[in-house]
C-alpha cells in the first residue's frame, strides 16, 4: 500500500513517501491503496505530480485517483469528503473557469489561454477524451506527466485528472448541470478557443449548456471581427443572459494539436 504524508496549501496538495516504519497519528485509508496523513508542515514535500515518476504504475495511479477525487465533480468527492475533508478542494472563490481538451499535445495555444484568463480567476484545467470520438485507452498516468511537464500554471490554477478516469464520453452539459446543482451560488465559466466556439452549439444539449453558463471566455484564434459579431449573435439568441468574453490576441493562434500530431508522424 502507499502510503503518504500531504501538505495542502492555497488547495494545492504536496506530497512526500512516508519514512519505513513512519506512524501515522491520523491515518487515513483510501480504496485499499492509499494510507495518507494530512501534515502541518510542507518539509521534504513535492507537487504531487512530480512524485509519479517515483512510483510504480499501481501506485501512481491511485495517486491520480486520490487527486481526481479532490474535485467536486468526481463521482468520488463526497466519499474523500466524508473520510477526510481536509484534502478535498476548497477554494471558495466564487467564479470557476473550466478549461478542458484533449490537450493532446499541451502547446504555446493552450498556454496562451491560462495566461490571458484573469490571474484573479480560479481556472482548471481538465483533460478528457474527445467528446466525439470513439473511447480509447489512455495511459492516465502518462497523460498527466506529459502535461504537467508542459504547462506553466498561475496561482489558482490547477491540473484535474478527474474525467481521464472516466471510461466513456463525457459531455461538457452533463457536469456542468451536475456542479450547478451542487454550488448554485457559484458563476460557472468555460475558456475556450474561438474554434469551439465557432462549433458550441453543435455541442450535446447545447443549448441547456450556454443557458447553465454564466460566462465564455474565448481566445481568439485568427477570427475575424465580423465572425466574431456573427457567432456572437447567434449564441445569444440561445442564451440572452450569458456574458461572452473575447480575451487578448497572442502570438500562437496558428498552432493546432491535429498539426503538431501529424509533423510528429511525418
Amino acid at each position: 500500500m502507499l502510503r503518504l504524508s500531504i501538505f495542502i496549501k492555497d488547495s494545492y496538495l504536496r506530497v512526500r513517501l512516508a519514512q519505513p516504519g513512519e506512524v501515522f497519528s491520523k491515518p487515513v485509508f483510501w480504496k485499499d491503496a492509499i494510507e495518507f496523513e494530512l501534515s502541518p508542515t510542507s518539509d521534504y514535500t513535492m507537487i504531487w505530480t512530480s512524485l509519479l515518476p517515483d512510483l510504480a504504475p499501481k501506485d501512481a495511479n491511485a495517486l491520480v485517483e486520490l487527486v481526481a477525487a479532490r474535485y467536486p465533480f468526481s463521482p468520488h468527492y463526497d466519499e474523500l469528503h466524508g473520510l477526510c475533508p481536509g484534502v478535498v478542494f476548497a477554494n471558495q472563490s466564487d467564479e470557476w473557469v473550466f478549461f478542458g481538451g484533449t490537450f493532446n499535445p499541451w502547446h504555446a495555444g493552450h498556454q496562451a489561454c491560462l495566461n490571458l484568463i484573469p490571474a484573479d480567476k480560479t481556472c482548471f484545467v481538465i483533460p478528457d477524451r474527445n467528446p466525439h470520438k470513439d473511447y480509447r485507452e489512455l495511459n492516465i498516468v502518462c497523460t498527466i506527466l506529459e502535461i504537467s511537464a508542459r504547462v506553466r500554471f498561475g496561482k489558482k490554477q490547477f491540473l484535474v485528472p478527474t474525467f481521464l478516469l472516466e471510461p466513456r464520453r463525457n459531455p461538457t452539459v452533463e457536469w456542468i448541470e451536475l456542479m450547478r446543482r451542487k454550488f448554485p451560488g457559484n458563476q460557472l465559466s468555460l475558456l475556450i478557443g474561438y474554434d469551439s466556439f465557432e462549433k458550441i452549439l453543435g455541442w450535446t444539449r447545447s443549448e441547456d449548456l450556454l443557458r447553465t453558463l454564466d460566462c465564455l471566455y474565448v481566445v481568439p484564434r485568427l477570427e475575424k471581427d465580423d465572425a466574431r459579431i456573427e457567432m456572437i449573435g447567434k449564441v445569444k439568441a440561445v442564451a440572452p443572459k450569458l456574458r461572452i468574453t473575447f480575451l487578448d490576441r497572442h502570438d500562437y493562434e496558428a498552432v493546432s494539436s491535429t498539426d503538431l500530431r501529424g509533423r510528429v508522424r511525418l
